[in-house]
């Protein structure tokens, strides 16, 4: 069977299924074998996992009698106590009033689910009949195809004579003992036990990892064939600069401008990333790099993830520089087309020195006429392939990353090997460490008298849930129940409301209101992780706290904290021993944090059901998986001289190299 066929001759696929397939982007034999499942439900009795929060099925006796309930999100629900492997451990299981006959106390059940140590209950998502067997089902996550039909459609296929190319080297299936490429598409579909799960996860994660590091190599190898025009700058003029500022630089402030004020005058071009925590003062250190490229005679061009920082960014860097003579623009979606037109036409002829935006800077028709930087802010947020398309603008682009995501020197080396990293430690004279506390729900009612202190001050309050809305828990605070609340103790007070499901303009809208301090309380989900500069902002309340991870807590603390102003860290939570608390309460250094985030996540679970991944990588994770990208990242380095020299044949690498040449020559 070719593989470039379409769908239509494979067996049990119909015109109406091919359709739906196309819409997923499925087209063609190949495209169908290599779209792996999401993730995968193990159903197998494994009594260690009972109360371990990872999914398992468990089989007991029910030791009550069924409660049905109607939940407030006017679901049903059932609550039973169930006597499992010498325990009693109360179980709900939603959506489930068929069941109203069918289990009753004294009867033995087989269930699936997880535990949910919050709320100290089993959440049951299946039963199962009697006659339960031990399975595994592909998750696809495919719209409008049921997961069945593609493990049909994969079988037929495999009843064919095929010829699929392998895609990694020989070497290194025999190196780590990977499943050869027929196996590993063919037991990704249709695993037969645990073990050929955690071994077609394990070539997944290795084999993203391998073609992102060789991409990296290649790009790296590229830029050292570069040598860029010498950059000159008036020295006086840079220093003229930060004598001007009303603030006084940190000691990692002016190590990190050295570094990169060395990197500038290096004949190959800049690629550095400066991380730190919010507030440390990475947006002066980006404003300052710009002007030394616009001193050099050169454009420059920062691009931030989002509408709200990108106008907080320009406001601040026109401010800065305007006195100077730098022409400073803002290039974003909702620009007027007018005004987009007339900022290309005098940004591709030189007549604008410093352009900040969001993903607009990408778009094929902003052209530069002599870009000199490119400034990544928060560049966790783009992928590779979008940071790329901004810096081959131009052939010779100093590159400036920043992130406010501190990442472990151990692992910040292993994922950005190709980079240069300058550290950000010391925090701005006069900046006030944030008081963070745990506080229990029993006492909500001292802590609003604590915030109603604060908003008679005219100082402005984030509250952040971790939900937009409860459907699946009973008592988990969700964006309007926490409306509810604080409209309650506040009734007086202007709430917004603010989360991912509103429309851009919507989420901005109020986002700017609450900047300019027409809003007092703003009710959100974690889209306020990357947000604006509020200095009124002095107290954020996270509620559910023991429902977010270590670097999120610590992200979300640094919406406050940004002014003179005492400011206030609420980790709201019935679960006060949490141990990710109770290290976000005892440190405000980003960069413990990350190590001790690190050391409580461990390698990470090849089996996980959740896929956090990382932009660009859909199945494998740096944090969880960093050991196979250290070994994935080694081999690269190793093997990249035998692709370049056509000793190891690739089609991934043929495409890594197509696709680097036409940038360059569409850019040049």
């Amino acid at each position: 069977m070719n593989l470039d066929y379409d769908l239509s001759i494979v067996k049990g696929i119909g015109n109406k299924t091919q359709d739906r397939l196309n819409e997923n982007g499925i087209y063609t034999v190949k495209d169908l074998l290599f779209s792996f499942p999401k993730s995968y439900d193990i159903y197998e009795e494994n009594p260690s996992l009972l109360r371990s929060e990872k999914s398992t099925v468990i089989k007991g006796e029910l030791d009550s009698n069924p409660v049905f309930i109607k939940h407030r999100t006017n679901s049903n629900a059932i609550i039973f106590y169930l006597l499992c492997y010498g325990n009693r451990i109360k179980c709900i299981y939603f959506g489930g009033d068929y069941l109203r006959y069918k289990i009753y106390k004294g009867a033995n059940i087989i269930i699936y689910g997880k535990y949910n140590s919050f709320n100290k209950e089993f959440v049951v998502s299946k039963l199962f009949e009697s006659n339960f067997i031990s399975r595994i089902e592909c998750n696809y996550k495919l719209k409008d195809i049921k997961n069945y039909l593609i493990e049909k459609a994969i079988k037929d296929i495999f009843s064919n004579e095929l010829k699929i190319e392998e895609t990694l080297p020989n070497e290194l299936l025999q190196k780590y003992k990977l499943y050869d490429i027929k196996n590993y598409i063919y037991l990704s579909h249709i695993p037969r036990n645990r073990e050929d799960v955690r071994q077609v996860l394990r070539r997944r994660k290795y084999e993203e990892f391998f073609w992102y590091s060789i991409r990296l190599e290649y790009l790296k190898s590229l830029r050292a064939e570069i040598i860029k025009p010498k950059r000159i700058f008036d020295k006086e003029k840079l220093k003229s600069f930060i004598d001007s500022l009303d603030f006084k630089l940190t000691k990692d402030q002016l190590s990190v401008i050295s570094e990169i004020e060395k990197d500038i005058k290096l004949d190959k071009p800049m690629n550095r990333l400066v991380q730190g925590d919010v507030g440390c003062g990475k947006t002066i250190i980006s404003i300052y790099a710009a002007y030394i490229l616009i001193l050099s005679g050169y454009q420059a061009a920062i691009m931030v993830p989002t509408e709200i920082l990108a106008n907080q960014q320009f406001q601040f860097a026109r401010e800065m520089l305007a006195k100077r003579g730098v022409i400073v623009e803002l290039l974003t979606s909702s620009i007027k087309d007018s005004d987009k037109k007339d900022i290309l036409y005098r940004l591709k002829n030189n007549r604008i020195n410093l352009i900040i935006g969001t993903h607009a800077l990408i778009e094929e028709n902003v052209k530069f006429d002599n870009l000199g930087i490119a400034i990544i802010d928060e560049q966790h947020k783009f992928g590779v392939m979008q940071r790329q398309k901004l810096i081959d603008k131009y052939k010779y682009t100093d590159c400036l990353y920043l992130t406010a995501t501190p990442i472990p020197r151990s692992l910040g080396l292993t994922m950005f090997g190709d980079l240069d990293i300058s550290s950000i430690h010391t925090m701005p004279e006069g900046r006030l460490n944030t008081i963070t506390k745990i506080v229990n729900y029993r006492a909500i009612k001292g802590l609003m008298k604590s915030i109603s202190k604060e908003l008679d001050k005219n100082n402005q309050i984030y509250v952040v849930t971790p939900l937009i809305d409860d459907i699946n828990s009973l008592d988990v605070m969700d964006v309007k129940k926490a409306y509810n609340l604080f409209n309650e103790y506040f009734p007086d007070k202007k709430i917004g409301i603010v989360h991912g499901k509103l429309h851009t303009d919507e989420k901005n809208r109020v986002m700017n209101d609450f900047y300019l301090g027409k809003i007092d309380i703003l009710v959100s989900t974690t889209v306020i992780e990357v947000g604006v500069n509020v200095k009124r902002a002095t107290v954020i309340v996270i509620c559910d706290a023991n429902q977010f991870g270590l670097a999120q807590l610590h992200q979300l603390r640094g919406r406050v904290g940004r002014s003179i102003y005492q400011s206030y860290c609420i980790l709201l939570t019935n679960d006060s021993e949490n141990e990710r608390l109770l290290t976000i309460e005892s440190s405000t250094d980003g960069f413990k944090i990350a190590e001790a985030d690190l050391k409580q996540r461990g390698p990470g679970d090849y089996l996980g059901n959740d896929q956090s991944g990382y932009v660009g990588l859909d199945y494998a994770d740096f944090y969880e998986d960093i050991k196979i990208y250290e070994c994935a990242k080694k081999d690269a380095y190793e093997l990249l001289d035998k692709f370049k020299k056509k000793e190891l044949e690739s089609n991934i690498f043929n495409d890594i190299i197509r696709n680097e040449v036409a940038n360059r020559n569409k850019n040049n």
